[in-house]
């Protein structure tokens, strides 16, 4: 049997240890194995490759669709601005969801936070480029809202927020 915390319950010895599943995470005697959950690094990693990806599409969006050639430069300047202030706030949705991802999370949600984030990249580098901007816009906060209903249905959210944090009290 697995040692008991206050959060924890009794998993059944496996071959190869045991898992402490939160308790409200799943019904009795499944293991983090069954429910699909992977460490935090793993997770950390996925969104990040997701992102890069992401980016990469962009990029390559941005590329196939050029920039109308008589743009105003006053014009190109607000917009990069407007652009900059987006990529302000993908940071903070992208630092928010790697520190949850810091403990462990499912399969889904690591696919759902990937998904959002990634596109939310790609349109962000897309938009740089300043084509296609009403496309792109809509791309950008599709993946935040993406993100913000994977963390609404996130299991594992609570645990992660209420976990303690190394030098706290």
């Amino acid at each position: 049997m697995a040692r008991q915390g206050t959060d924890e319950q009794a998993t059944p010895a496996l071959p190869g240890g045991t898992a402490a599943v939160p308790l409200h995470a799943a019904p009795r005697g499944l293991t983090s194995a069954a429910l699909g959950v992977l460490p935090g690094v793993a997770g950390g990693a996925v969104v990040t490759a997701a992102v890069a990806l992401g980016a990469g599409l962009g990029a390559v969006a941005a590329l196939m669709l050029q920039a109308p050639a008589g743009a105003n430069a006053a014009l190109a300047n607000l917009l990069h601005a407007m652009v900059g202030i987006k990529a302000l706030v993908f940071a903070a949705a992208t630092a928010l969801v790697l520190l949850r991802l810091r403990a462990p999370a499912t399969v889904a949600s690591l696919a759902g936070y990937g998904a959002g984030l990634g596109l939310s990249a790609g349109a962000l580098v897309w938009l740089w480029g300043l084509s296609g901007l009403l496309v792109g816009s809509a791309l950008f906060y599709g993946g935040l809202v993406l993100t913000y209903l994977t963390a609404g249905r996130d299991r594992l959210l609570a645990a992660a927020v209420k976990r303690k944090r190394p030098g706290s009290a």
